[in-house]
């Protein structure tokens, strides 16, 4: 099973002494993390850092491992990965030690953000990390603007459900996304680089007669909204 991590704020360990343990540092850092490298070999490597704390130690100390909800370690040392994973259950924190994976209790997916709400992750369980990595990017670069349209269409139609208490069960999203696909409910607009995630977009859509559409009244054509806006319409007469 993939999840996403919550980093903000954790407390993150990253235990190693070259350039993966810098480049990895980083990363969890622009995810929201406290994070601290631990290097047991190179005193220099927090020089190479900025927004991350350094530790250098000739030897890990476990009162350092406390409160700590991850750690990651890249030196691929055996005893410093069986050490770590006797104090993982322990202290309970998620450990990483990349290619070894009996000391792992959790492995990396390898993402591709492709905007600020959608993500492409792929694993394969630690068998090969390469792979996952050009898979992503692969399945990536499939993305089109048109997906987009579809992911602004379905945002903008969740949100008026839910203002009206309506189920998003119900909903025909596959309606909706083949409407979309074919060109028959969206316009240009709604792809402008203006536009922004979670607002509504301007789909060009018909309304039930008498409805005039206002600026929360973007709702793609389906018999659940033509019979919703019907109802609306005849209670403004009564």
């Amino acid at each position: 099973m993939m999840i996403s991590l919550d980093l903000k704020n954790r407390k993150v360990m990253v235990i190693g002494s070259g350039s993966e343990a810098v480049s990895r540092s980083k990363a969890l850092s622009l995810e929201g993390a406290k994070v601290t490298l631990v290097s047991t070999s190179d005193p220099s490597l927090g020089t190479r850092l900025e927004g991350v704390n350094f530790s250098y130690q000739s030897r890990l100390r476990t009162r350092n491992l406390k409160g700590v909800f991850l750690v990651i370690a890249t030196d691929r040392d055996r005893a410093i990965n069986e050490w770590l994973f006797k104090r993982s259950r322990k202290f309970g924190f998620l450990l990483n030690t990349l290619d070894e994976k009996p000391s792992s209790n959790f492995f990396h997916v390898a993402v591709r953000r492709i905007n600020p709400l959608v993500e492409i992750a792929v694993s394969t369980n630690g068998a090969s990390p390469a792979f996952a990595s050009r898979l992503s990017t692969r399945l990536a670069n499939q993305v089109e603007a048109e997906d987009i349209a579809v992911l602004n269409a379905f945002i903008a139609t969740r949100h008026q459900l839910k203002t009206h208490g309506q189920s998003t069960f119900d909903f025909d999203w596959t309606g909706l996304e083949n409407r979309i696909r074919s060109g028959r409910t969206i316009e240009a607009e709604s792809t402008r680089p203006d536009s922004q995630f979670g607002q509504a977009p301007s789909f060009g859509v018909e309304f039930a007669p008498g409805v005039e559409p206002g600026g929360h009244e973007t709702w793609p054509i389906t018999p659940f909204t033509n019979n919703l806006l019907n109802i609306r319409l005849a209670k403004s007469k009564s």
